[in-house]
């Protein structure tokens, strides 16, 4: 079969490919997500549903292939109790992520598996490019699944950055090419390529969802999360809910003033992925190294830990902010950097941490990302399976 024009495309006689769930499903499936595994009374006691209610919940979910029994737990007294788990093929998301230099189609499994993914690079995203990429690439990524799970695709997630062509000079992209995003409806064009339901986030606050869903180590209940890219983004957490705003930026700390020294800038400015490749440049090595090599930079030391300092002095400023507003329980680190350089900047956070005013503040803690590099693809993908589940 021809994978550059066969395409697999939902029909009239496909059912509806949102799954629509009560409430007290939503919650039955977020804890088992969360908990990896729960029997009945354990799911009673969490949600506060009586013993029958959590048992016909779980008949259902389990009837719609949501959840699976595990192993039963043997040793206590009476019977073996049963815990059930999400079933990994009971629903599929899609999600592209649309970068300042590559774009990402990522397939995820309902228990956050990554089935298969594909990367393109490029200098600067095109709107031509995004379509003709996202036709190749769903395409393809289908093809993993069999008929009835295709059919279990529960929509297209894309992680992108809002007002990309505010940012041409940064991005070393043509103001022409990055003006056709300002007219661009990304969702209708996609619904209408796909036949899919399509759902949009800013490109760092679908990172904050992956690292809410399948990361989140200390188990935060609200939590700035913060995502070092080419430009800076974030995400925010309150109660265990992300936090969208009126027009989805909310958490967007890359968009706060900083002051450096004597000049005013926003904090993209001061701590994003650019800069580095802005210095590596200027020093005559290949700034697109950190891009290309993301889990392994062989850079100029010096330059690595010039640029670790002054990104740190600006999260430092973030995270000082947002505790300040929001009395949060901690803050999340994560990028599309390798482990080493996360870590690092994590430690010279905290540390230029001790040297701001914190007077009336609590106490908190920084802790680095669980997802990792490719929390934006794993975020976009499970926008669907949010939207249905969780």
């Amino acid at each position: 079969m021809n994978t550059e024009s066969a395409l697999y495309l939902p029909t009239q006689k496909t059912p509806a490919l949102l799954d629509s769930r009560s409430p007290n499903e939503r919650n039955v499936l977020t804890l088992i997500r969360q908990r990896a595994s729960l029997h009945k009374a354990e799911i009673a006691q969490l949600t506060g549903l009586s013993a029958q209610s959590a048992t016909v919940i779980i008949k259902k979910l389990e009837a719609d292939g949501l959840v699976k029994k595990l192993k039963p737990i043997k040793g206590g007294v009476g019977q073996p109790k049963v815990p059930f788990g999400l079933n990994e093929n009971g629903a599929f998301g899609i999600g592209l992520k649309v970068g300042r230099r590559s774009f990402d189609m990522t397939l995820l499994d309902l228990k956050g598996n990554v089935r298969a993914t594909l990367h393109e690079k490029f200098a600067y995203p095109t709107v031509d490019n995004l379509l003709t990429f996202a036709k190749r690439a769903f395409n393809v990524l289908v093809k993993n699944l069999d008929a009835h799970q295709q059919r279990l695709v529960r929509g297209l997630g894309v992680a992108m950055p809002f007002e990309i062509w505010s940012w041409a000079e940064e991005a070393g992209a043509p103001k022409k090419e990055l003006e056709e995003w300002r007219e661009f409806n990304a969702q209708a064009a996609l619904e209408d390529l796909l036949s899919l339901p399509v759902f949009i986030k800013n490109d760092a606050g679908a990172a904050c969802s992956a690292e809410m869903s399948f990361g989140n180590p200390d188990n935060y209940d609200s939590f700035l999360y913060i995502f070092v890219g080419t430009f800076l983004g974030g995400g925010l957490v309150l109660n265990n809910q992300l936090i969208n705003g009126k027009t989805g930026n909310a958490g967007a700390i890359g968009s706060l003033p900083f002051f450096n020294r004597t000049t005013q800038s926003q904090l993209i400015a001061q701590s994003s992925l650019y800069l580095l490749e802005r210095k590596l440049n200027q020093a005559g090595s290949n700034g697109q190294h950190i891009y290309e090599s993301p889990s392994h930079w062989s850079c100029d030391k010096q330059i690595i830990d010039d640029w670790l300092n002054e990104t740190a002095r600006g999260l430092a400023f973030a995270a000082q902010c947002a505790m300040s507003l929001l009395d949060l329980d901690g803050v999340i680190i994560d990028g599309a950097i390798p482990d080493n350089i996360k870590y690092s900047l994590v430690e010279q956070t905290q540390s230029d941490m001790r040297g701001l005013d914190m007077r009336g503040v609590a106490k908190f803690e920084i802790s680095a990302g669980k997802v990792g590099r490719k929390a934006q693809s794993i975020g976009s993908a499970n926008l669907a399976l949010q939207a249905s589940y969780y």
